[in-house]
């Protein structure tokens, strides 16, 4: 009986000897193949907005997270809100694992909406993780008039010119809200990213501007602060406690039935939760995308880059992949007839 149990847990030993050995010679490969090489972070939005920012900051960091140390760039593909660098991470990107692509976890409306642009299927990338989930703002210049939501209701409401991202929550949102709610906003299509949306707010050719807290925080505090942007509404389920004002109305609060609540929640709050998502092409070896897996959830980690993050106002509160995976099932799984509605909203 001795002689077996020793037996057993030598056989024990042997499997996770072996079990380690093969990691390690994993390991080692993936070491061997970034050796030297370089990789590249690709953004979908133009450089100086809120996903550019994190980008660049998970740049500065990732390289010790991966094995074999290689040199990180962070390069931009801006357009049609991400949809041409989703449409290049599905088809055209290299499937070695040597390019990273951040676009918008949002183009998941695009796809359900059957934009013909649209030339991936987001349940078919290999997810590696978001930095923080989002909460979109309402926002309007104090040279609008504009002050409140209800403002933008009913028969002597005032308009509220605001610049879109095709593709993104940027245009999608005030689209929702004009379309669910019969708020007075007028959507100008074709901007590339938010720093030209902000530019032309500046320059007095727009009124307002869709955009997240998270990015909102990083780019114009100041003009929240002192009142030249004005905060209409936060679409979202809870109030943003780190909001500058309060009183902001939510989800809740502007939508008038249960069923617009719900189109709100999935047209404009759930896909953000793993909007600045990362990924790589499915077809990536998988021991090199779980490498790249590690490395990110090592580096949201790291106290640099999170020392780093609080001096760039960048909130750092990852989702996981499994988390990421399971929203995306999710919303796929939607019932037909909110599926339907929403597309019939935001259809291209």
């Amino acid at each position: 009986m001795k002689k077996l149990f020793s037996l057993l847990v030598l056989f024990a030993f042997l499997g996770l000897a072996g079990r380690a050995f093969a990691a390690a010679a994993d390991d080692k490969a993936v070491a061997d193949f970034y050796r030297g090489k370089t990789v590249r972070i690709l953004v979908g939005f133009s450089a100086g907005g809120g996903y550019d920012a994190y980008s660049r900051l998970i740049g500065r960091h990732l390289q010790k997270h991966i094995p074999g140390n290689p040199s990180v760039i962070v390069d931009n593909m801006a357009g049609a809100g991400s949809i041409i660098l989703a449409n290049h991470m599905f088809n055209a990107a290299p499937k070695d694992g040597t390019v990273i692509g951040n676009f918008s976890g949002q183009l998941i409306l695009e796809q359900l909406a059957g934009n013909p642009a649209v030339q991936f299927d987001l349940a078919k990338f290999r997810f590696l993780g978001v930095p923080i989930g989002e909460t979109y703002l309402l926002l309007a210049t104090k040279k609008s008039g504009i002050t409140k939501f209800d403002d933008l209701l009913g028969p002597k409401s005032k308009q509220l010119t605001i610049g879109g991202i095709p593709g993104s929550t940027v245009e999608q949102g005030p689209v929702l809200l004009r379309d669910l709610l019969g708020a007075n906003i007028k959507v100008v299509s074709g901007y590339k990213g938010t720093a030209d949306v902000r530019m032309a707010m500046e320059s007095g050719e727009l009124d307002g501007f869709f955009n997240s807290w998270e990015s909102t925080k990083v780019t114009s505090l100041d003009r929240v602060k002192s009142g030249d942007w004005q905060i209409l509404a936060q679409v979202g389920d809870h109030p943003i406690a780190a909001l500058p004002v309060k009183n902001v109305p939510t989800i809740a609060q502007i939508a008038k039935t249960d069923e617009q609540q719900q189109l709100l929640r999935f047209g404009a709050f759930a896909p953000n939760q793993f909007a600045k998502v990362y990924t790589v092409p499915q077809a990536t070896p998988a021991d090199r995308a779980a490498a790249l897996e590690l490395a990110l959830a090592r580096t949201f980690a790291d106290k640099e880059f999170l020392a780093d993050a609080d001096k760039g106002k960048l909130d750092i509160d990852p989702v996981s992949t499994a988390q990421v995976q399971k929203m995306v099932n999710d919303f796929f799984a939607l019932p037909a007839e909110l599926k339907a509605k929403l597309k019939k909203i935001l259809k291209p």
